[in-house]
């Protein structure tokens, strides 16, 4: 690790430094389908809405960010009167295995917590048991308890003042469709424009399925979840903003190749 790290507060100006977004470290030699420049117009709406966190930087680049904002306005189905909500926090430009990877997300949701405890009740947040993506163990050795755990997803909560009622997950709400008896393969999937490995997802999707040498057969939706509003109407166990499913069935296709996908389409047309 060379050169000290600079914490910046998240506003108009840095959102264009969040690392997801274009022109970002995470970005850098990848290649992305779909208009990215909704990645950073989202977080733009968010700060207007409350949104607040860093934009942590080294030597002049910017590598991570930490964002949250009041539960009543956060895009996440999770009911925390009074609270916050950890959204999303990220320090890109190492490999995930690498230990820095997760020290200075440590430090970045270390420094969310002080900033939030003076004017909030607790801050809730989901964390994934998974060793480098949000992950569980993280959050525990910051103090975060867990609540509940739909696999591999789980209800983190860390609170400031005593006596304060424990968060909870919305229950589910979307009812994926399906189509197979009319011999028609259904896909119901959702995206957020947080993310660009998201908007990606669903565009890659979108092309592929236009592709499909059976897409007279194949009926696609897109679900959008930006929103406070659309993360309640769209819930799903375990909840997450980029889910997929095919014939009612939910189907991982984010982090597969494309061969894998149109592979997957292939197999679930109905004959």
């Amino acid at each position: 690790m060379v050169g000290e790290v600079v914490y910046r507060p998240l506003d108009e100006e840095t959102v264009s430094d969040v690392a997801c977004c274009p022109g970002g470290l995470e970005l850098a030699g990848k290649g992305f389908c779909g208009d990215l420049s909704q990645v950073a117009e989202w977080r733009r709406r968010m700060l207007r809405l409350g949104m607040r966190g860093i934009v942590a930087s080294r030597a002049g680049v910017a590598h991570g960010f930490a964002e949250y904002m009041p539960s009543e306005a956060a895009p996440f189905p999770i009911e925390a009167p009074g609270a916050a909500v950890l959204l999303c926090f990220h320090w890109a430009g190492t490999q995930p295995d690498d230990p820095e990877h997760l020290t200075e997300e440590r430090r970045m949701v270390e420094a969310v917590i002080e900033e939030a405890r003076p004017g909030f009740a607790g801050l809730a947040t989901l964390g994934w048991n998974h060793p480098t993506h949000y992950p569980i163990q993280l959050l525990e050795d910051l103090g975060f308890q867990e609540i509940v755990r739909e696999e591999p997803i789980a209800l983190m909560w860390l609170p400031f003042r005593g006596s304060i009622p424990e968060p909870r997950l919305a229950p589910p709400r979307f009812r994926p469709r399906d189509l197979s008896r009319r011999r028609i393969l259904a896909v119901d999937a959702a995206f957020s424009a947080r993310c660009p490995y998201s908007v990606h997802a669903v565009e890659r999707l979108k092309t592929l399925v236009a592709a499909h040498p059976d897409h007279a057969r194949i009926s696609l939706r897109e679900h959008r979840i930006d929103t406070r509003q659309d993360a309640f109407r769209l819930a799903v166990s375990p909840w997450d903003w980029t889910w997929t499913y095919l014939n009612g069935e939910a189907v991982s296709l984010l982090v597969v190749s494309r061969e894998e996908v149109v592979r997957e389409l292939t197999r679930r047309v109905p004959r």
